[in-house]
């Protein structure tokens, strides 16, 4: 058994080398579902995007398997006594992928350039830091408008991806055609809808724990196609790999499954148009009983997903047990669509990214509501086109999915804050009295008072139906046998470093 592992093993290798374009000795190739829509941390918006990231673009600081804030660029930090400013110190000896010197200063441009650009969207994560001051060489503080408890957290993402100066002045738009961060690999090149390759950055601070000499994330949206290629050996690691095809992975004896828990959620939004659905709350009301998340997990997910109605993971100490979802109700459904004088059926249409899994979500959420009176139209769209749409507010129900970040305010303030630009706005419901207790739970240090804030929110989008969540994702990864070093943390996120080939 253990000679045809290692024959196994080897053809699989072999296998890589020959799809991997451009491919040297040692490829590690990814599978991820989305492309991404750009290479800049400051604009971009898809979760793909975020995969090629994690090997790109390095971050002042990241997080654990149990969502604690952990050094990365920045080795310690110290908050004064009212949370309204934040000091960094950096780490010593770092260097962009051009040579250019990783210090305050360049902590200064990359924070005011997130807050400045009229296209990023992390202008909303930074909103609070009012200036940025550099105290020393790696010396760096965040000075804040307000309280605001959630700065820290927001640079465990794309607001904390640095990038180097240098190259930002020099091309200016046209950074993210050849982006240049402090991450363990360095762009190399890219093939729209294909395959982005990054080579291994020499100089890297943490080179000790690179173990590949470039890796290739090819896009590849189908998740059925995904696991294909993985039994194939044309990928080493698949993300998002479907609930129902796990079963597939732990039988062979190539292959392994990683999990995790997820922070995200899956949720239908009502859109900017004048429909039925966004103007009326009788018909939101009436289509949330018209469906059934637990049919939906079982039926695509195999029941390995959490049916849930809030935005929160119930992973989350934010999460609230006394709001459980509603059960299915037709007859309530329709009886809701007569009292606010409707005649079935009524009309919804579903934008949606054109994935294996959205598409059947929306088929199943389509044939459940028409039962109740509905005449539900299913609009799939490629990725980075339906989240274009999404931020136009160009839709009437729009199935997002949100990847989900470890403090409550960078998913709440996200998906139903008001006021947001329009790169950055997920939805389009929102209240004033949701804003101020959004803003009022951003400043607060104490635990129970921030519960209490975050109950009343939930409590209020509930009544509104502002949004209907469906489920919580748990992150599923597939991956040759033949690797170690992989972990995969809440975010979902697939980190490179560590990674190597079984000994």
């Amino acid at each position: 058994m253990t000679f045809k592992r290692s024959i196994l093993a080897l053809l699989a290798a072999t296998s890589v080398l020959a799809f991997a374009p451009a491919a040297i000795a040692a490829t590690l190739t990814v599978g991820i579902q989305e492309d991404p829509d750009t290479l800049d941390p400051a604009t971009g918006g898809t979760y793909g995007g975020r995969q090629v990231f994690a090997g790109l673009c390095d971050k002042l600081v990241d997080i654990d398997a149990n969502l604690n804030v952990q050094p990365m660029l920045a080795t310690s930090w110290t908050w004064n006594t009212d949370s309204t400013a934040l000091t960094l110190n950096l780490r010593e000896g770092v260097t962009f992928h051009d040579g250019t010197p990783f210090d305050a200063e360049a902590v200064k441009f990359n924070i005011e350039r997130a807050q400045t650009r009229e296209d990023s969207r992390r202008r909303a994560e930074l909103v609070s830091v009012e200036s940025v001051s550099v105290d020393g060489p790696l010396t760096v503080t965040l000075n804040l408008s307000k309280p605001d408890v959630t700065v820290l957290v927001a640079l465990t993402d794309r607001a904390g991806m640095m990038i180097s100066p240098t190259a930002a002045e020099t091309e200016g738009d046209n950074f993210s055609a050849s982006p240049v961060c402090s991450g363990p690999f360095q762009f190399a090149e890219r093939s729209q809808r294909e395959f982005i390759r990054l080579t291994k950055f020499a100089d890297y601070w943490n080179a000790d724990n690179i173990f590949y000499d470039e890796i290739v994330y090819t896009y590849v949206e189908d998740a059925t196609i995904r696991l294909a290629r993985l039994q194939a050996g044309d990928i080493q690691v698949a993300e998002r790999i479907a609930p129902t095809d796990i079963s597939a992975i732990e039988s062979s004896n190539n292959l392994s499954v990683y999990q995790s828990s997820g922070l995200g959620t899956s949720y239908l939004s009502a859109g900017g148009r004048d429909t039925p659905f966004s103007t009326d709350l009788n018909v939101r009301r009436a289509f949330e009983l018209a469906i059934d998340r637990n049919v939906i997990n079982q039926v695509t997910y195999a029941g390995l997903y959490v049916a849930d109605n809030q935005l929160e993971s119930n992973a989350s100490p934010y999460h609230i047990a006394e709001f459980p979802m509603p059960e299915r109700d037709v007859e309530a459904a329709k009886a809701l669509l007569a009292e606010a004088g409707y005649t079935a059926p009524v009309p919804v249409e579903i934008t949606l990214a054109n994935t294996l899994s959205d598409t059947r979500v929306g088929q199943i959420i389509q044939s459940l509501a028409n039962e109740a009176g509905f005449t539900v139209t299913v609009l799939p769209l490629e990725s980075a086109t339906a989240t274009q749409r999404v931020f136009a507010g160009e839709f009437d129900v729009f199935l997002s999915n949100w990847s989900g970040r470890s403090d409550p305010h960078l998913n709440i303030d996200t998906l139903i804050g008001c006021g947001r630009p329009a790169v950055e706005q997920y939805g389009g419901w929102c209240t004033e009295e949701v804003q101020e207790l959004i803003n009022a739970a951003q400043g607060e240090s104490d635990q129970t008072a921030r519960y209490d804030l975050y109950r009343r929110i939930t409590e209020l989008y509930l009544g509104d139906v502002g949004v209907i969540a469906l489920y919580h994702p748990t992150w599923f990864y597939g991956a040759a046998s033949n690797l170690d070093g992989i972990a995969i943390y809440p975010d979902g996120i697939f980190r490179p470093t560590g990674v190597k080939p079984a000994s």
